[in-house]
């Protein structure tokens, strides 16, 4: 049962809400729950736990100084492995293709990807970061790639915030794998610039994005709604997303040790979630 957990049972939990409230709240006209979505979700959760799988498959040298207590696959054989990895990869292709052949080609060149992550983007300094960044904005916007958006305006933004949160989120956790990276061979951007610059990075982001996420708060929000709904809305926003980003940005400030990076890339995977799902209110 503890080599399950190297699928990321509750990251695949958070893409498969996070796809459906994109497909509901975005594009009204669509049924609450249909079978095209329920078969982009699966594939979805296929094709990302393939990929998690093949990750740790690959990365297991460094993981070994990282994440000593979490070496999910170490007792794998290869062939456990490539039967395990090709199976979920082909039911995720398989079910993609049932929906439609662009998302069985979208999801085609995730797989793609996602291989050339684990092999080589990931160990260069900031492209790895930047290559997840893509993959998760693409999550939110593979939705309306099938089904179309009502708000074509709205979905940049939340794909847009998707992007630069998991940015954030992947520096983060450069900087707490910094050792078995360096000892890895890695060349990821805090083994070869240091941990300093790399919270100036996660920091200047986080800024950024706090900036952006003010100014749809004031310009827009205001704008969409009336009290006391308005009061709701922007009670959640600022509880569950901005104040979690001013503490994001204090804690990457103050942070000095391995547990707090650890605890930062937590924080900063809530803060993707809970601005997601902000789009309940649309």
């Amino acid at each position: 049962m503890k080599s399950l957990l190297v699928f990321r049972p509750v990251n695949l939990l958070i893409v498969a809400i996070l796809q459906l409230v994109t497909y509901h709240y975005i594009d009204f006209s669509h049924p609450p729950i249909g079978r095209a979505i329920i078969l982009l979700i699966a594939a979805s959760l296929c094709i990302t736990a393939a990929g998690y799988l093949f990750n740790d498959w690959m990365d297991q040298s460094a993981d070994l100084i990282n994440k000593p207590e979490k070496q999910f696959v170490s007792s794998w054989s290869n062939l456990s492995f490539w039967t395990t990895y090709i199976i979920i990869t082909s039911l995720g292709l398989a079910l993609s293709l049932i929906v439609s052949v662009h998302l069985f080609y979208y999801y085609l060149n995730v797989v793609v990807v996602l291989v050339l992550y684990s092999l080589w983007l990931k160990r260069l300094p900031l492209v790895g970061n930047f290559t997840i960044s893509l993959l998760a904005a693409f999550s939110v916007y593979v939705v309306y790639l099938t089904f179309g958006s009502q708000d074509y305006k709205l979905i940049l933004f939340y794909t847009g915030f998707a992007a630069l949160v998991t940015y954030i989120r992947e520096i983060l956790k450069d900087m707490e794998d910094v050792d078995g990276d360096s000892s890895a061979g890695y060349k990821t951007f805090p083994v070869l610039a240091g941990l300093g610059q790399s919270k100036t990075i996660a920091m200047i982001t986080t800024v950024f994005v706090l900036i952006s996420y003010g100014n749809l708060l004031l310009e827009w929000i205001m704008s969409q709604f009336k009290m006391p709904i308005l009061g709701v809305v922007m009670g959640y926003h600022i509880l569950c997303v901005v104040t979690p980003m001013i503490i994001l940005l204090y804690l990457t400030y103050k942070s000095r040790v391995k547990s707090d990076y650890t605890q930062m890339s937590a924080l900063a995977k809530y803060i993707m979630a809970t601005g997601l799902l902000s789009m309940i209110f649309y």
